[in-house]
């Protein structure tokens, strides 16, 4: 008898021990860090919000969170850096839109020796004056060029024939203009060339990220081109405009014409999930947010991370949606190349390798 309570009191122990194993791993120094997306206007952004929170909770971090009103307020955007540069925060990440802005944002971190990571964006500033920690981000040039070839098969499979063959008609809703824009339409360009060269871009025009915008840009094409098959946004939310636009001209989405775009943001994924959308490249905002405190973690714990945190990027589509939503689809980020506004592919081919042997990720 004895010796069965002392084995069910070992065993109660041990479970103890699984128990509370991972509390007391994550338990160390308690910072406070900041986060500064461009804007809080876009789903996205709202999202790797979220995951930065729930990662910084769990660590027992406090993190704050301050942005412009607008993406386009680049003045607004180095306010807010220097403003929690000056609440004596221990490390911060922000995401950068206007390049000028953004380096003195950097450096005024530099200055005061606190950390500075950079998220949603894999571009080293040119300028040795501006030091980052580490970039965060997926390859949206690659990213682009994926979202493309499944484009085409949309298109092919709405004319019944091989996307190689097939001919329709693509219009692109840009970003405002910078290296995001420019990438993730020089990408999906080159994703078009390369499945189904028949297929026509007949026009491209920004929608400034917002979905009222794209909606208002899409009806306008439409009123010139009626016989669109496929709106591709930058952002999902452009998307979802120019969608909108073409169903209220009595136009069937998924069967008339095809909206894809970039992000993978929640609402997008519950119009997904709806039959309302086509495609969109999921970047997983939520768990980019929640790698952006992993790595400042490394950083104040005094380990190395490499100059470029390449986080993975998707097609998802009505078929592999349950998967994205459960994280199947999620793959462990890696060092990465850095992303040139050069209107070429971010990861060299291998050609190019052999000939530049010392651009290896995160070089």
């Amino acid at each position: 008898m004895h010796r069965n309570k002392v084995l069910a009191l070992v065993t109660v122990l041990a479970l103890l021990m699984v128990v509370l194993a991972p509390a007391a791993a994550q338990e160390g120094e308690k910072y406070t860090v900041g986060f500064v997306p461009p804007a809080l206007t876009s789903p996205f952004h709202v999202a790797m919000v979220d995951g930065a929170k729930a990662r910084a909770e769990e660590l027992g971090w406090e993190l704050i969170v301050q942005a412009p009103a607008s993406e386009g307020d680049f003045q607004a955007f180095v306010t807010t850096v220097q403003q929690l540069l000056e609440l004596g925060v221990d490390a911060i990440s922000i995401n950068p839109i206007g390049t000028d802005s953004a380096i003195t944002a950097v450096q005024a971190a530099n200055e005061k020796g606190i950390p500075i990571l950079a998220h949603n964006f894999i571009t080293p500033f040119d300028d040795p004056d501006a030091k980052v920690e580490t970039y965060i981000g997926y390859d949206q040039w690659g990213g682009a060029e994926k979202l493309a070839m499944h484009t085409c098969d949309l298109i092919a499979g709405k004319y019944g024939m091989e996307p190689a063959e097939t001919n329709g008609k693509v219009y692109i809703l840009l970003g405002i203009d910078s290296i995001f824009s420019h990438r993730r339409t020089g990408g999906f360009k080159a994703g078009l060339e390369k499945a189904c060269p028949n297929v026509e871009v007949v026009g491209e025009q920004t929608g400034e990220w917002l979905r009222t915008k794209g909606q208002e840009v899409a009806g306008i094409a439409l009123q010139q081109t009626p016989d669109i098959d496929v709106f591709y946004g930058n952002s999902d939310e452009m998307a979802i405009g120019a969608g909108l636009a073409a169903e209220g001209l009595g136009l069937k989405i998924n069967e008339d014409f095809f909206a894809v775009g970039i992000d993978g943001n929640p609402p997008t994924l519950d119009l997904l999930a709806q039959g309302q959308f086509s495609a969109t490249l999921g970047v997983d905002p939520y768990r980019m947010g929640v790698t952006v405190i992993d790595q400042m973690a490394k950083i104040l714990a005094g380990e190395e991370v490499p100059l470029i945190t390449l986080t993975p990027s998707v097609v998802v589509t009505p078929e592999n949606l349950e998967a994205y939503l459960a994280g199947e689809l999620w793959t462990e980020p890696i060092a990465g190349f850095p992303e040139v506004d050069n209107d070429l592919p971010t990861v060299p081919d291998e050609e190019m390798m052999e000939m530049t042997p010392e651009a290896t990720p995160g070089s």
